[in-house]
């Protein structure tokens, strides 16, 4: 502990006259001084209530007393207090010092710890341990990074914050218009106590610094241990030690500080939009002119949030113009175009991690983008709903079935499907054919015969005669660019209808 950080506190109790003071001499031990003394350690803190002092080295010390000093060695910490509080002082004294050596104690285990390649996840809640309370740390674009699990957090409004990943805008607006919270953001000291409207709980909040900017803040939630002095010290070096890690933990060391994630969060929540147009033109945010959705689900349910983040990373490093945005169970990403390298990167990536990803039709509003994200949401229900063994589905495709599945009206779908289809199921019921299967296979592969009969595994001469039986049936006119989307559509109803 620091010779004035040591005065400041017991000034809270006592009354404290800094003669001479140095925030940086420091302080490991303490010691009543007697009239006999004769060794000196420059890191102790000697305490006298008499008027005659021994005879000093030519070192510097560190000395309290109830008496003035007219000569001490060059470069001495000295101050006064009062002769009545000696036996108080000297017992709070000793016990801010053993406090600050345990916690130096606990802060080089947690960053040995660190260096030995424990997660964010672990670090923090060996923290949250030593504080006694529950931890969060949030980055400057106000993005959970991490939160302890092992100490229940009861405020609705960090709750949300947590479970969600981000803070919202709403909480955002009130933490930039709280006075503290200005106060700590420009001139405050680097931990205070802050209380948000609608808070339940204290917060009690560290800033910290990476490459001497604001990076984000360590928050503790103040439940179940009160604060402590040690508290506001212990907190700025466990922030730095978890910032560390979600650093080195991180594939794109600004992965986490993307505004514009924030932004798309709340688009997604159904925030006020004319809000968030407001804060992004004061923030002076720029998106894309044009721009694409590309959201990815796990195929087999995954609640880990850390491997979520990890997968957002690999995103980003596909992406790195996109912003990513996490959102109940997907895992999204804005981008300005998907080019054939970065689908192929995803083909990869979603055989990797065993995830299905969509990606949506082409927008230029960003008021837009909630519905589009939906689009490859839908891609990707769609997708598994009929089957398909694809890892990469483009909202085209399932465009019709998302028209379907929305449907509203009182009229059956089946109602819209082109006559002929309902002759060819019952002609191929009743006489065991494929004809139905034929036509939609020869209108997928745009009416061409080789292709056609490849996909069917029959002759060419096969192919010509069930045409023929088709058109017979029917009196179709392949032809007529409205007759095959009509049947495709049709088909497509069908298939829709099949799986509900």
């Amino acid at each position: 502990m620091r010779f004035n950080e040591l005065m400041r506190l017991l000034s809270q109790d006592f009354a404290i006259e800094i003669k001479a003071g140095s925030d940086y001499a420091k302080v490991n031990d303490i010691c009543l001084l007697g009239p006999s003394h004769s060794h000196w350690d420059k890191n102790t803190l000697y305490v006298s209530c008499s008027h005659s002092l021994p005879m000093f080295s030519d070192e510097p010390l560190l000395l309290l007393t109830s008496h003035e000093v007219s000569a001490l060695p060059a470069g001495s910490m000295h101050a006064l207090f009062h002769i009545d509080d000696l036996c108080n002082l000297f017992n709070r004294a000793k016990e801010l010092i053993l406090q600050d050596l345990r916690l130096s104690d606990k802060y080089f285990e947690l960053a040995r710890t660190s260096l030995a390649g424990a997660n964010v996840s672990a670090l923090i809640n060996e923290a949250a341990s030593i504080v006694g309370n529950a931890l969060i740390l949030v980055d400057s674009a106000d993005r959970v990074l991490a939160s302890s699990t092992n100490y229940e957090i009861f405020d609705p409004l960090w709750v949300q914050n947590v479970e969600r990943g981000y803070c919202s805008y709403e909480f955002v607006q009130k933490v930039r218009t709280n006075r503290e919270m200005q106060e700590w953001s420009k001139l405050g000291s680097e931990t205070q106590l802050i209380t948000l409207p609608g808070d339940l709980q204290p917060k009690l909040v560290a800033r910290v610094e990476q490459e001497g900017h604001v990076a984000g803040a360590l928050v503790m939630v103040v439940h179940h241990t009160p604060i402590q002095s040690i508290h506001p010290r212990q907190l700025p070096l466990i922030g730095k030690v978890l910032f560390d890690a979600v650093y080195r933990d991180s594939a794109n060391a600004g992965a986490y500080r993307s505004v514009q994630s924030t932004i798309l969060y709340d688009l997604l929540d159904e925030q006020d939009s004319t809000d968030i147009y407001e804060y992004i033109s004061d923030s002076k945010v720029d998106f894309p002119q044009v721009m694409q959705a590309v959201t990815a689900r796990y195929i087999h349910h995954i609640d880990n949030r850390y491997i979520k983040r990890t997968f957002a990373l690999e995103l980003e490093k596909i992406f790195p113009k996109g912003h990513s945005v996490q959102y109940k169970s997907y895992i999204g990403i804005l981008v300005p175009s998907v080019s054939s390298e970065q689908r192929q990167a995803l083909k990869e990536l979603a055989a990797k991690e065993d995830v299905s990803i969509g990606i949506s039709w082409p927008f230029s509003d960003l008021r837009e983008f909630r519905r589009h994200f939906y689009q490859a949401v839908s891609s990707v229900k769609q997708a598994q709903q009929f089957g398909d063994p694809d890892r990469i589905h483009d909202y085209t495709r399932y465009a019709c079935y998302d028209l379907y599945y929305n449907y509203t009206g009182k009229i059956p779908l089946l109602n819209y499907c082109h006559p002929a289809i309902f002759t060819l199921e019952n002609y191929d019921k009743e006489n065991h054919t494929e004809l139905c299967h034929t036509l939609r296979t020869y209108l997928e592969m745009d009416k061409n015969l080789n292709a056609t009969s490849a996909a069917l595994f029959i002759h060419r001469n096969t192919l010509h005669y069930r045409i023929s039986r088709i058109l017979e049936l029917t009196n179709l006119d392949l032809k007529d660019q409205n007759v095959t989307w009509s049947l495709m559509d049709s088909f497509r109803i069908r298939a829709f209808l099949s799986q509900r």
